[in-house]
């Protein structure tokens, strides 16, 4: 088995197809996605012109680079770029390096099938996508009321079953209220503006660095597939503002609160945002088929981080069943062969 390059994000081919003169047309600009979702721009495609050859092809509407038909040359629409992009931030993960993380990343889950871990992942494989991102920076602001509890111990007497006494240490924990409020400088959240990339998935490649993230230049596009944001920034920043409050809900327990162990009651969490980017992030992009479905693996173009849908065997799990169940049974001969 092998992993064969399959787009995730249209039924579109990964290159862009020539058009004939008589079907030639400009199609106007899709809408700015910054306040519509971009699902409706899905069949919508534009007439763009090779500047090697003079070819004219279709690109779909969201997509900001392609290759030429006939030459193969790297096609960027840099003013759409620069219109709705701010940033992007560059690969840094080569294709080789992203190829051994992958192989590794198979190598790392013994529960997967055979034929899973044995996938022929090779650089022809892999996809370089620079997938869209809302980045949104801000201020979160809580209030709380929680429980504490402080441990002490006390020492006490006792007469065991010989009637001798004895002494013994018990730990006990006293809790008090307390009500409080917290308060977090909020930079660089990340979330996924496509919907070819869904949020649990972005979230497993994370950290991205957006320090490395620059003025948008056909440079950096030139050779991966990009496309503007499909998911509009307003229900971006509705799932920013629950990621932000659960990790709130997270982090003064564990951070903040007092004690010995705590109990939050209630927490309030507002979320102020003040700035928010459109920044294209460096994803390297695996299909491969497994049992008639399709499943992809994905790594971080910055970190090498690995994330994916890497199926449990149910051969192994079985066999890991039947075992215990084997080891469980001898030891319990051995211990009825040991009884007088």
């Amino acid at each position: 088995m092998s992993l064969a390059p399959r787009c995730t994000r249209s039924r579109e081919p990964r290159y862009a197809r020539p058009v004939p003169r008589h079907e030639i047309h400009e199609a106007p600009d899709a809408p700015n996605t910054h306040g519509t979702d971009g699902a409706r721009q899905a069949h919508e495609v534009r007439a763009r012109q090779c500047t090697q050859c003079g070819a004219t092809i279709e690109m779909d509407v969201r997509a900001l680079s392609a290759r030429c038909a006939y030459c193969d040359a790297p096609l960027v629409d840099e003013q759409r770029a620069s219109t709705r992009l701010d940033a992007v931030a560059p690969f840094r993960v080569t294709r080789e390096i992203a190829v051994a993380k992958l192989h590794e990343y198979l190598r790392s889950k013994p529960w997967a099938p055979r034929a899973v871990k044995r996938l022929a992942v090779d650089g022809r494989a892999l996809r370089g996508v620079l997938v869209p991102h809302w980045v949104f920076d801000g201020v979160v602001r809580s209030s709380y009321d929680a429980r504490v509890g402080i441990h002490w111990h006390r020492v006490e007497t006792y007469r065991d079953s010989k009637g001798q006494t004895r002494t013994r240490t018990t730990r006990e924990t006293e809790w008090f209220h307390l009500a409080g409020t917290a308060a977090r400088q909020v930079e660089s959240h990340v979330v996924s503006a496509s919907m070819g990339l869904p949020e649990p998935e972005s979230n497993a490649l994370e950290p991205f660095d957006l320090g490395w993230a620059m003025p948008v230049d056909s440079r950096l596009l030139s050779g991966f597939e990009a496309e503007v944001p499909s998911i509009a920034r307003d229900r971006a920043l509705t799932t920013a503002n629950e990621e932000l409050r659960s990790a709130e809900a997270q982090r003064i327990p564990g951070t903040l609160l007092p004690g010995d162990e705590n109990r939050l009651e209630r927490i309030h969490s507002q979320v102020d945002i003040a700035r928010c980017r459109a920044v294209l992030l460096p994803v390297w992009i695996a299909t491969y088929a497994h049992k008639n479905v399709t499943r992809r693996l994905l790594v971080n173009g910055q970190t090498g981080r690995c994330a994916g849908d890497v199926p449990v065997s149910a051969t192994k799990v079985t066999l890991a069943v039947l075992l215990g169940l084997l080891v469980l049974a001898l030891a319990a001969v051995a211990i009825w062969w040991r009884q007088p």
